[in-house]
C-alpha cells in the first residue's frame, strides 16, 4: 500500500484513506490525479476537489463494468394434459364420475302366520291335536275319550277343520249346549276362523288355541 501525506499535518497515510488517522481531517483529492489537497480547489490545476471517499463510490462504479443482459429465453409452454401417462401405456380417458345409486328397496316378505297345532285344556288336563275333519263329540268322533263323561257335550259337537285357503275352522253340529269362539256363541253350521291364542269353548269346556 503506497503512503502519501496528509495535507494537514503532513503525516504520512495511506493513499486510499478517507480521513487522516492522525489529525482525523476529512480527506479531500483532485480528479485530476493530483492526490489528496487542503481546501476546495486544486493549487496544481484548480479543479475542484471532492471528498476521498465520494472518488472512490465514483471509482467504484467505474471500474464496476455491467454485466451483460441475457434476455431471457421465452419458456416452452407445455399443453396440460387431463391425466398423467406413464410410458408404454395409452392414455387413459377422462371417465365421469358415477351417481350414487339410489338404495335399492327392500321388500321382505310377509311372515306366514305360525298355523295351530293343537287345543289344549288345563281343567281336562287334555291336548287335541288338530286333525282336518276331526269331530268333538261324547260319542263319536276322535276324541271319544276326553268327553265320554262330559255330560253336556252333545253325541257330535262340533267339527274341526281346514279351509280352502289353508285357515282352521271350527264349525257348531246344532249342539245343544253350543260351541263359543272367544266368548261369542257360533251359529249352527256356520264355519269360523281361529288362531293361535283364541279360546275354543264346547259348552263350558274351554280349550287354548297353540
Amino acid at each position: 500500500m503506497d503512503l502519501v501525506k496528509c495535507p494537514f499535518c503532513g503525516i504520512e497515510i495511506e493513499n486510499d484513506s478517507f480521513y487522516c488517522d492522525q489529525c482525523g481531517e476529512e480527506l479531500r483529492i483532485c480528479p485530476s490525479g493530483h492526490g489528496f489537497k487542503k481546501g476546495k480547489i486544486c493549487n496544481e490545476c484548480g479543479t475542484k476537489l471532492v471528498e476521498a471517499k465520494s472518488s472512490a463510490g465514483n471509482q467504484t462504479q467505474a471500474d464496476t463494468k455491467p454485466q451483460a443482459t441475457t434476455a431471457s429465453a421465452p419458456q416452452a409452454t407445455t399443453a396440460s394434459v387431463p391425466q398423467a401417462t406413464i410410458a408404454g401405456q395409452p392414455p387413459v380417458a377422462d371417465v365421469p364420475a358415477q351417481q350414487p345409486e339410489a338404495a335399492e328397496k327392500t321388500v321382505r316378505p310377509t311372515a306366514a302366520p305360525i298355523e295351530p297345532k293343537c287345543l289344549v285344556s288345563s281343567a281336562l288336563n287334555a291336548t287335541l291335536d288338530l286333525k282336518d275333519g276331526a269331530i268333538i263329540g261324547r260319542k263319536a268322533g276322535d276324541f271319544v275319550g276326553v268327553f265320554a263323561n262330559q255330560g253336556y257335550i252333545s253325541g257330535t259337537h262340533a267339527r274341526l277343520q281346514k279351509n280352502a285357503s289353508g285357515v282352521w275352522e271350527v264349525v257348531d253340529l246344532d249342539s245343544s249346549n253350543g260351541t263359543f269362539l272367544n266368548g261369542q256363541k257360533l251359529a249352527a253350521n256356520q264355519p269360523a276362523a281361529f288362531k293361535i291364542g283364541d279360546t275354543i269353548a264346547f259348552y263350558d269346556v274351554k280349550f287354548t288355541v297353540s
